[in-house]
Formats: C-alpha cells, sequence, structure tokens
C-alpha cells in the first residue's frame, strides 16, 4: 500500500526480475502497489522460488484430485457484493499451509491487501514462523480486485464500486465462515471447531487485520498487526515529519526545496526549464508533476530503510543519500537536481512515464494493482503525502498538494469520484487511533513514516490501547516498514529478533484465553 516510487530500483536491483514495468505511465498513487509487491518479494527472496515461477501455477478447483503443492491456489466462490444485490460470486484466490496444523491449533487468515496473493508467505516471513511455532495452519487469501481474483471484466469506473473497505471485511468474514468445508474439500483436512483464528497483515493488510478483529470479535480471536495505518488521513503531511527527524540532510533539503518554490513561483519559464534539465526531467511539462517528481528519492529512503549489516560492505542508505549535500560548493537545490538525475539516469527511469499525473487512465485492462490502490485512495483513504502548513519544515514542495494528487482520480474513473475520499466515516466507523479491540499484537518501526498513523505515534494512546493487558504494542526504534512481518534473514542487529520473541509471546497468551 502505502509506497511511493522509489529508490528501490537502485537498491533492490535484483528484483528487476520481479516483472514490473518502469515504462507503463502511471501516476505516483497507482505505482504504489507495484513498489509494495517488489519490496514484499525482495524480503522473502532468501526463502522462495522466483515470483514468476510460483504464479505460473494454474489454480484449481476446490476437491481436484492433483499432487498437492503449496504453490497452487485453490478458488473460493466470494460473494461480490455483500451489502448490496449483487449477490453473485467470484473466483478469490487462497493458498494454504496445513504442514504444521494439529487440530485445536490455530488459523492464520493472511489477507494479502493491496498486492497479490503470493504462496512465498507460505515458508516465509512471520506469520509462517507463528504457525509453525504454534501448530498452525496458515491462509493466505487474495484482496478483491488484486492479483487474479476480480469479480467484474475490467477496471472502469462503473466497475470498480465492489471495491470497499466494508466489502473486503465482509469477504473476510464470509471466508471464515465457510472455511471449514471449503478447506476440507480443498485438501482434506478437518478444521477442528476448537480452532481459534487470527487475522493477520502487513500495512494495508494489517490494517485490515484490526478492523475485522474488531467487527467480527466472534469469529476472529486475535489478530497481528504489522505497520497498520488505523487513522485514515486524507491530508498525510505528517509523512515528512519523521523523513525529516531520519535524514541528517533534511534542512539541505528544505533549503533547496524553498529555492525550487520560489523559481516555480516566479513564472519564469527559461528558469524553470533549465532546473528542470539539471534534474533530468525536462520532458514534463506540468510543474506540479516536476516538483511531485522530487518525492519518491528521499521518502522511500526512509520508509524502507535498515541499518547495514555488522560487518557488511554494503553503504548505509541513509548516508549514501546524503552525501550528496556534502557538497558545499553547490547551493543545495544543486546538489537535490544532481542527485535526482543520476537516481533517473542510472535507474532508466522513463520521467514522462513514470511522473505523468494522468496517463494511464484510459486503459481499462485487469490485473494492474495500483490502479486498484489508486480508487481506494480517491474513494475512502487519501493518504496523499502533502506538504505540511508553516510553519512545518517541508521536504517536497508546496505544489504537492492532496488537490493534486486527487486530480487524476475523475480522469482514471469518471463520474464514480463525486468528491473527497470518504475517510471520516471510516474513522467513525473503526476509532481512528483508538479502535474498540482487544488481543491485537500491534507491531510498528519508528522509522516508518506510516507509524504517523498508527497507535505508537503516542505514549498515551499506545498504554491507552495496552491497559491491562487487553492489547500489546510492540515499537522497535530503527526499524522501519513490516520488517518484522516480511523480513526473511536472521539480522538481529536492529530489533527486529526481540520483537519477533515478544509477537510470540503475545499471540500465545492471547492463544491461551477464552
Amino acid at each position: 500500500m502505502l509506497i511511493p516510487r522509489s529508490a528501490m530500483w537502485g537498491a533492490l536491483a535484483l528484483c528487476l526480475a520481479c516483472g514490473v514495468s518502469r515504462s507503463r505511465a502511471e501516476p505516483l498513487a497507482v505505482r504504489q502497489a507495484q513498489m509494495q509487491r517488489i519490496w514484499k518479494e525482495y524480503l522473502l527472496a532468501d526463502d522462495r522460488s522466483t515470483q514468476h515461477e510460483l504464479l505460473a501455477n494454474k489454480p484449481i478447483q476446490p476437491g481436484a484430485q492433483q499432487r498437492r503443492s503449496l504453490n497452487t491456489p485453490f478458488l473460493f466462490d466470494q460473494i461480490i457484493d455483500h451489502t448490496g444485490p449483487n449477490q453473485t460470486t467470484f473466483q478469490q484466490r487462497v493458498f494454504i499451509n496445513e504442514n504444521h496444523y494439529v487440530p485445536g491449533g490455530p488459523v492464520y487468515l493472511f489477507n494479502s491487501g493491496e498486492t497479490p496473493a503470493s504462496p512465498s508467505y507460505l515458508s516465509a516471513g512471520e506469520p509462517y514462523t507463528l504457525a509453525k511455532a504454534t501448530n498452525g495452519m496458515l491462509i493466505i487469501m487474495e484482496h478483491r480486485y488484486y492479483g487474479s481474483s476480480y469479480p467484474v471484466n475490467d477496471m472502469s469506473g462503473p466497475n470498480m464500486k465492489y471495491l470497499t473497505v466494508n466489502n473486503s471485511l465482509e469477504d473476510i468474514s464470509y471466508f471464515i465462515r465457510s472455511a471449514r468445508a471449503f478447506v476440507k474439500d480443498a485438501i482434506g483436512v478437518d478444521i477442528t471447531p476448537n480452532s481459534k483464528w487470527i487475522a493477520t497483515g502487513g500495512s494495508y493488510s494489517a490494517t485490515l487485520a484490526v478492523w475485522a478483529r474488531q467487527k467480527y470479535p466472534e469469529l476472529i480471536h486475535a489478530a497481528y498487526a504489522s505497520s497498520a495505518p488505523v487513522l485514515v488521513e486524507p491530508e498525510f503531511y505528517q509523512y515528512d515529519q519523521v523523513v525529516g527527524r531520519a535524514l541528517p540532510c533534511a534542512q539541505s533539503i528544505a533549503d533547496a526545496i524553498t529555492v525550487l518554490d520560489a523559481i516555480l513561483d516566479s513564472q519564469n519559464r527559461p528558469l524553470i526549464d533549465r532546473w528542470k534539465r539539471a534534474f533530468g526531467l525536462q520532458d514534463l511539462k506540468d510543474d506540479a508533476d516536476f516538483a511531485g517528481a522530487l518525492t519518491d528519492h528521499l521518502s522511500s529512503t526512509v520508509q524502507y530503510y535498515m541499518p547495514s549489516a555488522k560487518g557488511s560492505d554494503s553503504p548505509d542508505a541513509i548516508a549514501q543519500l546524503c552525501s550528496w549535500f556534502d557538497n558545499t560548493r553547490n547551493i543545495p537545490l544543486q546538489n537535490m537536481a544532481d542527485m535526482t538525475a543520476a537516481y533517473i539516469r542510472d535507474n532508466r527511469i522513463n520521467p514522462v512515464a513514470a511522473y505523468s499525473s494522468n496517463a494511464g487512465a484510459t486503459n481499462h485492462a485487469l490485473h494492474q494493482d495500483g490502479r486498484a490502490w489508486f480508487y481506494q485512495t480517491c474513494t475512502e483513504f487519501g493518504f496523499w503525502q502533502s506538504a505540511p502548513p508553516p510553519p512545518l519544515r517541508r521536504l517536497r514542495s508546496k505544489y504537492v498538494t492532496s488537490e493534486w494528487q486527487s486530480r487524476p482520480c475523475q480522469a482514471f474513473f469518471g463520474s464514480e469520484i463525486t468528491g473527497k475520499p470518504n475517510s471520516q466515516s471510516i474513522n467513525e466507523q473503526f476509532g481512528g487511533l483508538s479502535p474498540n479491540v482487544s488481543r491485537v499484537v500491534f507491531v510498528n518501526g519508528l522509522h516508518d513514516p506510516w507509524s504517523e498513523l498508527s497507535v505508537a505515534v503516542d505514549a498515551n494512546i499506545s498504554k491507552k490501547m495496552s491497559e491491562a493487558g487487553k492489547n500489546v504494542v510492540i515499537t522497535m526504534p530503527q526499524a522501519s516498514h513490516v520488517v518484522d512481518f516480511y523480513f526473511a534473514n536472521s539480522r538481529t542487529d536492529f530489533g527486529v529478533d526481540i520483537a519477533r520473541k515478544n509477537i510470540l509471546a503475545a499471540v500465545e497468551l492471547f492463544l491461551s484465553q477464552d
């Protein structure tokens, strides 16, 4: 969810084999789900086959007589519109790992959120670790409108109406109610009536896990939520405040942005065009698109930051970024231009394809995860990472507003977009930073800008949420976005190992409760 177009093309060069094209023209929000998938697949890369091999397997229907493979999805008949007149069904992909299940053991349900479901997570990552440690079964269900789970035949505006938070939550509820018969038919294993269900997820899927536990406490015994933004915030200017605290060169970046905005304010076309050329962005005609293109490198470096392993020759990502501003012979704006131009050149980015706001709006084909996520931001979430109001320090141009980021919504989805995202209603329904929920393990890395929308944002909120053992709140000061959930390697030098021990202890405590 929740990823800007990022510097991972450099840091994660080995993931170019994951098959995501940079050449398809999409606005910033539309690219988010693509980059989220790359990050998750990268973190699990040590423990899996390639994604191409995994996703090449054809789905099978429950009951089909074929050799059992964890890589093979089953198809669940999901209701298209749980609260509306269209009660027909579509096929939703489901992956199951029952290898460690003992009758009476828990069932961990991972809705894959804004990325395709992948069987990678059946054998690596924290949900798998928990299932193995607690004699549990792990089930991954694909979120509607992502991967290959579509209730419609194209992604035109009118066909997106079934993509809502409440339909997605009802998907979870309906699946759990149907799971005993479905799993028995699919793999011949009985889920015993005393097995407790634990919803789990990372990022947006973690938020779904929290809300599902809150909405269906009779079905879901507990939840494990990694980096869950439980507050829906359309004007998400707080994102940059975390970025600024993490970057030693933040003031130099802010100084560069101040000068850039003065240049854009001047409407001096020759001067503006000169600086566009300096940044390698001369082909972007819209000045706001130009300003918006400068944010990805900075934000993703922080959001996906991990300290270099001890004894490693790998450069520290934050130190590497800030080294561009060590050249005191240049003004900060020139240093920022040199950094951005090198980033674009080294990663062979087509600026028009990557950063033009409305490009790709008329492509209604299926299998566009970024388009689905963009629809969710347009209609319910926002999450627009915008410039903060004065006197807060700005690391992105004042031209990067929520209005600019939401402007393509109607171009993509037409009259289906009638106003601002319905975020207030969602916060009222689920409680924002104070969800009325129990038996949830909340985990956040404080290097993660999305922690500003989590229960970890304030000590008083964390204390309230964990009163009398009602929930458990775990923070990792040096960690970033969802590293406890997806990170496959045995790094022990920045708190992930301690967090995982505490996660397991909390889950075991919750399982001991009735």
